[in-house]
């Protein structure tokens, strides 16, 4: 099924080419992570409703992964705000939010969660830190 699309969805293909390469462990993975999220009889709408109303945190951060792979920034923005809600103090999940609003064109609002997650990170590990520097 995949190889059917490359011409139509090489984002797809791309994300699936450790398959093509022999890699089979990592894309048993991947489609583990999909199977899990993905009904096959549900419409998009109603799939995407079930995973942000999730309770697992490591499957929307697989989610999440998946879809920067594919360049969906909306979606991204989405999974990006659940998994904050899971823990607003993770400045990791701060920062992927201010990648996917930058990524979307809304650079004021990227801007200020970055500055936010800068701030936070000097009171956290002062200004010194190598996760502040690369800040």
């Amino acid at each position: 099924a995949v190889v059917a699309h490359k011409e139509e969805n090489p984002l797809y293909y791309e994300y699936f080419r450790s398959f093509f390469a022999g890699n089979f462990g990592a894309c048993e993975a991947r489609i583990h992570m999909l199977e899990k999220c993905v009904d096959p009889d549900a419409d998009v709408r109603e799939m995407l409703m079930k995973m942000l109303a999730s309770e697992d945190e490591k499957l929307i951060l697989d989610m999440n992964t998946l879809v920067v792979e594919m360049g969906d920034w909306y979606l991204n923005e989405l999974l990006c705000r659940r998994l904050f809600e899971f823990d607003p103090d993770n400045l990791e999940y701060m920062n992927m939010l201010a990648i996917a609003a930058h990524k979307q064109g809304r650079y004021k609002e990227a801007e200020e969660l970055q500055r936010q997650c800068l701030e936070a990170k000097k009171t956290a590990f002062g200004e010194a830190h190598r996760s502040t520097l690369d800040s």
